[in-house]
């Protein structure tokens, strides 16, 4: 395994961790956490997060992914994408609120 394929197991590890974390903060709340812990799994989120960007940054320092052209752009239109199938999912009455 080289220095690419071993950033990017773990770039994939951590995808994998934050997916984890927010289907426990799902099932069984962001306030709750996991027995014998002291962090409750919204922190736990936000660990994976940072964990995750920190991973990101060593893949873009490595060269193996680069910066998106206007990444403020693209985080713009992501969030109006997100906001527009929330209020079609309201729509349909599979989203309370």
């Amino acid at each position: 395994m080289n220095t690419k394929e071993h950033l990017l197991t773990c770039l994939a590890e951590e995808c994998a961790e934050i997916q984890q974390a927010v289907s426990k903060a799902l099932r069984f709340g962001l306030d709750d956490g996991y027995p014998g812990t002291e962090t409750t799994n919204a922190q736990d989120i936000a660990r994976e997060y940072v964990d995750l960007v920190a991973v990101v940054d060593l893949c873009r320092e490595h060269g193996i992914i680069g910066q998106p052209g206007d990444s403020k752009a693209m985080y713009d239109a992501k969030r109006e994408r997100v906001k527009k199938f929330m209020s079609y999912a309201k729509e349909r009455g599979t989203l309370d609120g």
